[in-house]
């Protein structure tokens, strides 16, 4: 019996969530959604394809593809999936992935012919096999990123400073904040500008985006231009794998012009105290190692540690 791949519709929504369950009972991978955070992927994310594998009548792989807009010359595409703990080692990962890899191929000849593509993926620490498939297909290691976890034991307590207002999220300044995230970032490894196609329905529409839990300090003596901020999300599965309630922190930045003041460190206590206060049981995040502001050093005097590491694999035609 082969494998049966095809794309997935919103009435597999179900069946996705289940399976991506079972992997991560199994181990963490960083991307596990509900049933509805599947349908809103697929719903709302422009270009988004996500494919599935059916074995033996039911669903025991998949893939997603999101692709960006193309910027400076570059088009990336972001790749997740994964296979089912009990069918591994049967090839059902090699052929998920290559049928993956051709749809952006194609997508990305169709909508940006003449820039670089630039694909890019994760794969767990120490699995060989997910790190053998993404070399024989031409891609190298890139950097490393850890998933990191607070429980909010002895949490530091915020010094903010006097001459910055602090405000929560406001979707009304939805521009103004997509465009502090990438000046913030722009100097972050391979980062890519976030279009509002792609922002908006990850920070404002998404159902896990958290804007009670979300900081801004603002500079009253420079038209309350952004100094730094601190986005949270709540997904259905904590990425950590803990119980409870868990408050993802999915951007945290600076403002070059105020950087260097530890702003980042204290806006980040502020939240961790916000959330804990609204009920919360953990926080995690994401943090690349090769990020050069030090957001690891920020991290850990804001109480995270390290739970996993992910290896960063990127191919770039």
């Amino acid at each position: 019996m082969r494998l049966d791949p095809r794309p997935i519709t919103t009435a597999d929504a179900e069946a996705l969530a289940q399976l991506m369950a079972r992997i991560a009972k199994d181990h963490p991978t960083g991307f596990e959604l509900a049933a509805r955070e599947v349908v809103e992927l697929m719903g709302d994310y422009p270009g988004v394809i996500v494919d599935g594998g059916w074995f033996a009548g039911g669903l025991v792989a998949y893939t997603a593809v999101l692709p960006r807009t193309a910027v400076d010359g570059v088009h990336p595409f972001l790749f997740f999936g994964d296979v089912d703990p009990a069918h591994l080692g049967q090839g059902f990962g090699t052929v998920m992935f290559e049928r993956a890899l051709a749809a952006a191929r194609a997508v990305h000849q169709q909508d940006a012919p003449d820039e670089k593509a630039r694909f890019s993926t994760r794969a767990l620490d120490g699995r060989s096999d997910q790190a053998d498939l993404l070399s024989s297909h031409g891609f190298t290691l890139d950097r490393h990123n850890f998933l990191m976890v607070s429980t909010f034991d002895s949490l530091p307590e915020p010094v903010l400073p006097d001459d910055l207002a602090l405000s929560a999220f406001d979707p009304a300044d939805s521009d103004e904040l997509r465009a502090a995230q990438n000046l913030a970032f722009r100097d972050y490894p391979s980062y890519s500008d976030i279009d509002e196609a792609n922002w908006t329905p990850f920070m404002i529409t998404a159902t896990h985006a958290r804007h009670d839990q979300s900081f801004v300090l603002r500079d009253p003596a420079r038209d309350n231009a952004v100094a730094a901020y601190v986005f949270t999300h709540e997904y259905a599965l904590a990425p950590s794998g803990e119980k409870g309630r868990e408050a993802y922190v999915a951007y945290v930045g600076t403002l070059p012009d105020y950087r260097g003041r530890g702003l980042a460190t204290n806006l980040l206590a502020h939240t961790l105290h916000a959330c804990k206060a609204a009920g919360f049981d953990t926080s995690s995040l994401d943090v690349d190692t090769a990020n050069p502001t030090g957001a690891l050093g920020i991290y850990e005097r804001a109480g995270y540690s390290v739970r996993y590491r992910q290896d960063n694999y990127a191919l770039v035609e």
